[in-house]
């Protein structure tokens, strides 16, 4: 992606209107991020020709190459998939390319070839949610698998593992995985049983011990407090551990009919919160590794409502970076440095972020 830097027309906006527009001066640096209301000091900028705007072109000879297997009946739901983890940049495009490459073949081999893997497709039609999830999940897993070194058929038991790690939730009735309400004791233990119907689906098949060990324990937990079969620990298989911090983290961020998905960085601050608890603590921060949560120069804003740039994030703290603010609540710029260290001040959190301000 290329970008350059374009005057703006003054007619645009009025004091108090909402930009359309993340605004810049002649060097770049942010003034007013799309959303935020236009103040008297922008508008005079305004007036005097001095607000830009940013210009995206995509460059053509950089842009990325991706395998696609043709005519598949997945290629439009992995290119979705594709796409979402593209557009949240919280990898890098290196890393989401070897990712996507693993996870494409894997689908790839899955397609046309028994009928229990054809269940795969069917699986998509009975419940198009879950079906997205287990392919966010076998992007989220691999990535970890990668970071933690798996090659060949280690990692390839890894995606094939968490893309069918719920494959049992075909025998739960679909009005319950989709009730829009909280669900009652007796639901609930139905839901619990779908790690059991996954493995006893797939063992009569030629899928390997160590893929079944996936379906069946990804809800186990590091404590012990899992299901279904309550391990704790080393007890729990590597691959059912790191399946269960990736189901768990989109699960997190996924907009279901019961609630709104969690921002990824809040989300992660709950995984984070589980580690040596719910989640293997070496995991965890393998997945934190994988992560670009907050590139410096990236526009963030708070929950009081104040805009500031990334200016440093801290190891053990990835989730609360430090953040020069540049406007106040009121969308006033500020001349003077204002150091915000979220870590330190636990009351403020990240709202949203803006990485199109990363250079």
């Amino acid at each position: 992606m290329i970008t350059h830097l374009e005057l703006l027309s003054t007619a645009a906006f009025k004091i108090g209107e909402f930009s359309t527009l993340d605004l810049f001066d002649k060097q770049g640096i942010l003034l007013l991020s799309k959303g935020k209301p236009i103040t008297s000091n922008i508008q005079e900028l305004l007036q005097g020709r001095q607000i830009y705007t940013l210009k995206y072109e995509l460059d053509k000879s950089q842009a990325p190459k991706t395998h696609k297997f043709s005519e598949s009946k997945y290629q439009d739901i992995v290119g979705y998939v594709r796409e979402v983890f593209e557009d949240t940049c919280l990898f890098s495009v290196d890393r989401l390319q070897k990712t996507f490459s693993v996870v494409d073949k894997i689908i790839h081999e899955l397609e046309g070839t028994n009928q229990v893997y054809l269940d795969l497709n069917k699986f998509r039609k009975f419940d198009n949610y879950t079906y997205v999830h287990s392919v966010n999940v076998a992007v989220l897993a691999t990535l970890i698998g990668l970071q933690m070194s798996f090659t060949g058929q280690r990692l390839r038991d890894l995606t094939l593992g968490a893309l069918l790690h719920d494959i049992g939730k075909r025998a739960i009735p679909s009005k319950i995985l989709n009730k829009p309400s909280n669900l009652t004791d007796d639901e609930l233990g139905i839901i619990k049983k779908h790690p059991v119907h996954g493995e006893e689906m797939l063992k009569s098949t030629d899928i390997s011990g160590k893929v079944l060990s996936i379906i069946r324990h990804h809800h186990e937990r590091w404590n012990g407090k899992g299901y279904p079969d309550g391990l704790r620990q080393s007890s729990i298989a590597i691959n059912a551990q790191i399946v269960a911090v990736s189901d768990v983290f989109d699960a997190l961020v996924s907009d279901r009919p019961y609630r709104k998905g969690l921002p990824p960085y809040h989300a992660l601050e709950l995984i984070i919160a589980g580690s040596s608890e719910e989640f293997n603590e070496g995991i965890v921060q393998n997945f934190l590794q994988c992560l670009v949560l907050y590139p410096q120069g990236s526009i963030v804003t708070l929950n009081t409502g104040e805009v500031g740039k990334v200016i440093g994030v801290q190891k053990d703290y990835p989730s609360r970076p430090l953040i020069r603010i540049l406007f106040d609540k009121y969308g006033n710029y500020l001349q003077d440095d204002q150091i915000c260290d979220l870590s330190l001040d636990l009351t403020k959190f990240v709202k949203s972020i803006d990485f199109r301000s990363v250079p």
